[in-house]
C-alpha cells in the first residue's frame, strides 16, 4: 500500500516553495499549483542545475525571482498518525508517495518520523514523477517488484491521490470529509469499484483492516 503524507498525515508549519511560487506567478493559482507540482516536485536540482530556471520559466516568473531564500518549513504530523501508520502496517507493508519538492524536505525526515512503520519513504523528487504522473505510482509499484494493478495509494486528493493512482491502473483510497463534487462523482462512476472514499484517517484505516487478508495484492517489497 503506498500512504500519501502532506494534508493525509500532517501539514507544513509554514509556507512552502510551492506555495511562495504559485503566489509570484501571474498564472491563475489552481493552473500555477498543476505546474508546480509537475514540474518542481519531479526534480532533483543535484542533477539539474538549471531546473530553477526551467519552473519559472513555466510559471511566467523571472528566473530572478526563484526564492533561493527559501527556508524549507517543518512538518508536523497530526494527532494520531504515526498510530494510524502501525496499525497499517500490521496488516499490510506500507510505503509512502509524496509530492514534495528538494527544496522543502530538506527540514523534515519523513522516513525517521514514521519508522519503524515503513518499508520506504518515496518522495516525488527523488521519483522523477510527481502524482497525477501515473509514472509515479508506476515506479514506486516496479520498485517493489509489483503491477500497479495490486497498489492501493491512500490520500487526501482527488486532483493528485485519486487521478494519479487511476492513472497508473492502481486503486485509490480517498480522505476527503466534504461531499464530492459532481466532477469527482463522474471520474468515480468512471471507475466503477477501483475508488473508495471515506473522511477521515481513522476510517481509512479501519477500511484497510477490513480488506486485508494474508494473501493481499497490496504493494510489497520484494526485498525482506
Amino acid at each position: 500500500m503506498s500512504l500519501d503524507v502532506g494534508y493525509t498525515l500532517g501539514e507544513p508549519s509554514g509556507t512552502t516553495l510551492t506555495q511562495r511560487l504559485v503566489e509570484l506567478s501571474p498564472l491563475p493559482a489552481r493552473q500555477a499549483k498543476q505546474i508546480a507540482q509537475q514540474l518542481l516536485h519531479a526534480l532533483d536540482p543535484r542533477r539539474d542545475a538549471t531546473a530553477p530556471q526551467a519552473v519559472c520559466a513555466a510559471l511566467g516568473i523571472a528566473p530572478s525571482a526563484f526564492p533561493h531564500d527559501h527556508c524549507p518549513p517543518g512538518f508536523a504530523l497530526w494527532a494520531g498518525a504515526v498510530e494510524a501508520v502501525a496499525r497499517i502496517a500490521r496488516v499490510v507493508p506500507v510505503v509512502t508517495l509524496s509530492n514534495v519538492s528538494h527544496w522543502d524536505e530538506q527540514a523534515t525526515d519523513v522516513a525517521t518520523l514514521l519508522a519503524p512503520h515503513l518499508w520506504a519513504h518515496h518522495p516525488s523528487w527523488q521519483l522523477g514523477f510527481a502524482k497525477p504522473d501515473a509514472r509515479a505510482v508506476e515506479t514506486v509499484a516496479r520498485l517493489h517488484g509489483r503491477d500497479p494493478a495490486e497498489v492501493l495509494h491512500v490520500g487526501d486528493s482527488l486532483d493528485y491521490d485519486v487521478r494519479g493512482a487511476l492513472a497508473a491502473g492502481a486503486h485509490a483510497l480517498w480522505i476527503t470529509p466534504r461531499t464530492p463534487s459532481s466532477e469527482a462523482v463522474r471520474l468515480l462512476a468512471e471507475h466503477p469499484g477501483r475508488v473508495t472514499v471515506v473522511p477521515d484517517l481513522t476510517r481509512a484505516v479501519e477500511h484497510i483492516e477490513q480488506i486485508a487478508l494474508p494473501s493481499t495484492h497490496m504493494i510489497r517489497s520484494s526485498t525482506p
